[in-house]
């Protein structure tokens, strides 16, 4: 018989990289707004796109004004304030969306390398619209199914992902320098999502679900307080917000699967009882957890 470790001499193995990244698609919407329209001052943890499809909006961004004309695009970083307006004699029409990417090192390129405004003489604008215009097919498809429309929407924020990483440079000395931090804040993270996933899968009743924060980055061997500021810096989030994210993508995970009672989902999710856990989800989206199933289970 031969020796499997000889068939292995003088192969070459090709290994694709392993992907371990929390992916959120969100908030995405076509909209005709008239000319008295105004957002108040707002930002967010994660990136905006916006395309303008009829119109003009005008922007108020880090203290500077900016007109977005019809088929110009804006991308808006993590954590910036922004003020959005229509600037159109009657009306003006727009398609948005928020997405986010734990991955910390992507995260800082795009954050650091990406401009603001792509109008349609920028070389990398076509690439762009398409994937914009593609989810803007999703909305337009009566015919639809809701578990298509989250498969379809996800694939085209990868494609959207991978315009946004040709846009980087080659060789950017200054992002290299703050790969240190980036690893810092990529292990806090996986360990808080470690800590999370183990709690979660825990099923006594008398488990503890405290996350104490400091003590899991003084056990990487990092000091709180340093910790605590790296994180902030990449991820544009305390990491006790995004101890609440993961709780958020886990609920809603759960409750699209209709045999789980929502009781036992609130205390995998570490509630002492269902009401506290409906009015935290509430205040994550809007509605409560009966409503978002009903609405995700059609």
């Amino acid at each position: 018989m031969t020796n499997c470790n000889n068939c292995l001499l003088g192969s070459k193995t090709q290994i694709l990289p392993r992907i371990d990244w929390n992916i959120r698609f969100f908030g995405a919407h076509k909209q005709t707004v008239y000319s008295n329209w105004s957002m108040t001052k707002e930002y967010h943890h994660a990136f905006e796109i916006l395309i303008v499809l009829d119109g003009t909006q005008e922007t108020l961004f880090e203290n500077e004004q900016y007109l977005i004309e019809k088929e110009d695009i804006l991308l808006i970083p993590p954590g910036f304030e922004h003020i959005n307006k229509c600037h159109a004699s009657e009306s003006m029409t727009y398609f948005c969306a928020h997405f986010d990417i734990d991955e910390p090192s992507l995260r800082i390129r795009l954050m650091k390398n990406c401009e603001w405004v792509y109008n349609p003489s920028h070389p990398y604008h076509s690439r762009l619209k398409k994937c914009l215009l593609k989810w803007i097919d999703i909305l337009d498809d009566p015919h639809i199914s809701f578990a298509k429309a989250k498969l379809r929407a996800q694939v085209i924020l990868f494609e959207l992902l991978e315009v946004l990483v040709d846009i980087q440079p080659l060789n950017d000395n200054k992002t290299n320098q703050t790969m240190t931090t980036a690893k810092y804040a990529k292990e806090i993270a996986e360990a808080i999502k470690w800590n999370f996933k183990k709690k979660a899968g825990e099923k006594s009743e008398h488990t503890d679900f405290s996350i104490h924060i400091q003590p899991i980055i003084a056990s990487l061997g990092i000091s709180p307080n340093y910790g605590l500021e790296v994180f902030q810096k990449v991820y544009r989030m305390s990491p006790r917000k995004y101890l609440s994210d993961l709780k958020l993508q886990e609920a809603k995970i759960l409750l699209q699967q209709p045999e789980l009672p929502l009781k036992e989902i609130a205390h995998r999710l570490g509630y002492n009882n269902l009401s506290h856990f409906s009015r935290q989800f509430k205040r994550w989206t809007g509605i409560n957890p009966s409503e978002y199933r009903k609405k995700t289970n059609i």
